[in-house]
């Protein structure tokens, strides 16, 4: 059927199912008198609303390229009830509808909820068992993103054989190969550690990627062997450098495996890495844990939900009252809180520290990426954010498919864990928003991307389970479309490398792309003049000359002292030293612990003589971001509320024109200083003959060559309030 017949621009691949007329799209007060008449359509992609007066195929919503303004993927619905006078029942993929509906409601992940009313020859009991059907699927090869993938695929074969470059299709770096883990060993200056191989087939863990970064005097066969002694085989491994001290990730140990004499000292170099001071951090402790995060959230969607709508009106103390209840921004501020005290810790020694969790595949990435945030100014870049997620999320095999339920199967592994890192990020953006390349509404285009399975970066648990499927869409491809794609020929540089099955697993034998896109493709999704938006006008690329920088200490010399080592955990704010070095040896980690050592300040003042004194709270000297108080925390609105009425909505525009207010004020109290500056008289005198303060010894401010990109910022700003305030 062609576009103009049904009404809506369909995607490649995309067929309708169904379709009933006669439907009215209602407001979000449920009045009838404010209802749009027209018809509801359901296809293997989405559920779409088209209005009776529009003639023309539906217009998408502004910003995207996928869905309309009235439609809702179908992987982003999370409930489907059906009403009528007297019965009310919430539809799963075998409900059997008994009752005529004369209401339908729909339950949206990203907190909308869609109102329909039907008429009595609407087919109502068609299309609503229909929609639930179809959101929850048999098997996940029932997916949409399995016909849309191999239409895309055949695209991104001719855009690659026709681009003006010669580099990848996608500048981020996905960290799938062995290159993307050199080059970052290289920017951070990190040594002692090589790229290995050894997890090619899968055979030392099941969900780690095929490449790890190892200390270098470690052979893989030592590596393979200390897997046995890790939850799933997740072995410390090296994540970030930052100024002479190493991250390291790895799960809890085995306490049921025994070592060998010589693999107790590859463990032991195998933890230590690099360093001769070892912190062990338990990122379990104080933190939430993923049910009591899915819990939260619950609780949070039901307090800026629809139905609720009116209690975002009652006065302040009853709505944050109810805020506070969810424990949600309680969950962010323990997560910022440790992230801190984690990055006091790498920025003010010179050691590794390795964060633990049981399984090491949600509270880690978590942390570890939120560490980095705040010390490297490349990973505050869009490209970098993205390389991010994808070293820290994607290739550390996060369980995104479980997390989010995309396969319907249970709903007891379901947790939000991306979205809460999401929500911490945003939180340092709203706090210091000139550090940061990219804006809130890109941070929205992720939040979103996450509920709409067309993209293989949030879709799966692990990159063996990425690789198995990439295998079968291969050879799917590879039968459907055989040596053309579009019309054009296959020439030897668009031919994929094949895939080889071997016992253990799946891999290539040469580097291959998977047929399914990644999300930051971000032009399958918005248009140019939306992604403008995603770019903080703010921002100035000089804080990228900020390195991580080397220790003054020799890395080698340290790794060569055994005797000189150390090794602490770090738990509730206080770092304990363990009897023994190896906690497998024993019954549990917590019956290892002999004495309490001194508090964080306490240690860093000893290894620092001439470190600044600390306050009593943690303050994480040299460090870019301190510490958010609890009062500071503010709710997303601009993600959480962006679906309530038009008066709700003016109240969130309301913290914008203020935010930006505020930004102005800044721009301009920095343009009168520099302009000063300039016009200063020899004697130190401003233009109004004022005294100029002296700082001894100050570096030239930099805004004497930024004056041009803060007098843009300020013009940029200045459009942007306006723009709010004439929309209001």
């Amino acid at each position: 059927m062609s576009d103009r017949l049904v009404g809506v621009r369909l995607l490649m691949g995309e067929k309708v199912k169904g379709e009933a007329r006669n439907v009215r799209k209602c407001s979000f007060n449920k009045q009838l008198c404010e209802s749009i008449a027209g018809k509801l359509l359901c296809t293997n992609f989405r559920v779409a609303f088209v209005a009776v007066e529009t003639g023309t195929p539906q217009v998408a919503e502004e910003g995207s390229l996928l869905l309309g303004a009235d439609d809702v993927a179908l992987s982003c619905i999370d409930r489907v009830v059906a009403v009528n006078n007297s019965r009310t029942k919430i539809l799963t993929a075998a409900s059997n509808l008994k009752f005529q509906p004369q209401t339908l409601l729909i339950y949206c992940k990203d907190f909308r909820l869609l109102h329909f009313q039907f008429e009595p020859d609407s087919r109502a009991c068609e299309i609503i068992p229909l929609i639930a059907q179809s959101c929850q699927p048999a098997s996940p090869r029932k997916l949409f993103l399995f016909q849309y993938s191999v239409e895309v695929s055949n695209d991104l074969d001719h855009r690659q054989l026709n681009s003006n470059f010669d580099g990848e299709l996608y500048p981020t770096r996905m960290f799938e190969t062995q290159l993307d883990w050199e080059m970052e060993l290289a920017r951070t200056g990190a040594s002692g550690w090589r790229v290995s191989l050894v997890n090619e087939r899968f055979e030392a863990s099941a969900s780690l990627s095929k490449i790890l970064v190892v200390p270098r005097k470690i052979l893989d066969l030592d590596i393979k062997r200390a897997c046995a002694h890790f939850n799933e085989g997740r072995i410390p491994r090296w994540i970030w450098h930052h100024r002479g001290s190493d991250l390291l990730r790895m799960s809890n140990f085995q306490s049921n495996t025994y070592a060998q004499r010589d693999g107790l000292s590859k463990l032991e170099e195998l933890l230590y890495g690099a360093q001769s001071k070892l912190v062990i951090v338990d990122v379990e402790d104080e933190l939430p844990t993923p049910p009591e995060i899915q819990l939260a959230h619950s609780r949070l969607k039901n307090v800026c939900s629809y139905e609720n709508c009116s209690s975002v009106r009652d006065p302040d103390d009853k709505w944050l009252s109810a805020l506070e209840g969810t424990r949600w921004l309680e969950a962010v501020r323990l997560c910022l809180k440790k992230a801190s005290e984690v990055s006091s810790l790498l920025s003010n020694q010179c050691l590794t520290v390795a964060l633990q969790e049981t399984d090491d595949r949600d509270l880690a990435c978590l942390i570890s990426s939120l560490v980095q945030v705040m010390l490297d100014p490349y990973w505050r870049t869009m490209l970098g954010f993205q390389s991010l997620v994808q070293k820290e999320w994607v290739e550390a095999g996060h369980r995104f498919s479980d997390r989010f339920n995309h396969h319907w199967t249970t709903d007891k592994d379901e947790s939000p864990v991306f979205l809460l890192f999401l929500d911490c990020v945003w939180q340092l953006l709203d706090h210091y928003p000139v550090s940061f390349e990219f804006t809130d509404t890109y941070l929205m285009a992720i939040h979103d991307s996450t509920h709409i399975l067309l993209f293989r970066t949030f879709l799966f648990n692990c990159p063996r389970e990425r690789a198995y499927i990439q295998q079968t869409l291969a050879t799917d491809r590879r039968t459907r479309s055989n040596l053309f794609s579009n019309g054009w020929p296959r020439t030897r540089s668009t031919v994929r490398g094949e895939q080889v099955v071997l016992k253990a697993g799946f891999f290539t034998r040469e580097e291959s792309s998977c047929p399914l896109p990644p999300v930051w493709d971000w032009s399958l999704q918005f248009p140019t003049k939306h992604q403008r938006l995603f770019r903080n006008a703010l921002y100035s690329d000089t804080q990228l000359l900020a390195q991580n920088g080397t220790s003054v200490h020799s890395n080698t010399e340290q790794a060569d002292a055994p005797s000189l080592r150390s090794v602490h955990l770090l738990s509730k704010g206080l770092l304990l030293v363990p009897a023994q070095l190896l906690p497998w040896k024993g019954a549990s980690v917590a019956k290892k612990l002999s004495r309490l050592s001194q508090s964080l300040e306490s240690l860093l003042e000893m290894e620092q003589p001439q470190r600044i004194p600390l306050p009593p709270f943690l303050d994480p000297v040299g460090l870019p971001f301190p510490p958010i108080p609890a009062p500071g925390l503010r709710l997303w609105k601009s993600c959480y509320l962006r679906w309530l009425s038009a008066g709700v909505q003016r109240k969130a525009r309301d913290g914008q024109i203020a935010a930006l207010a505020s930004q102005i004020q800044s721009l301009e109290r920095r343009l009168r200083g520099e302009a000063d500056g300039r016009n200063a008289a020899p004697n130190g005198l401003d233009r109004q003959g004022n005294q100029i303060p002296h700082r001894p010894n100050a570096p030239i401010p930099a805004c004497l060559s930024e004056t041009a990109t803060m007098e843009t910022s300020f013009s940029t700003s200045v459009s942007k309030g306006r723009a709010i305030a004439a929309d209001l």
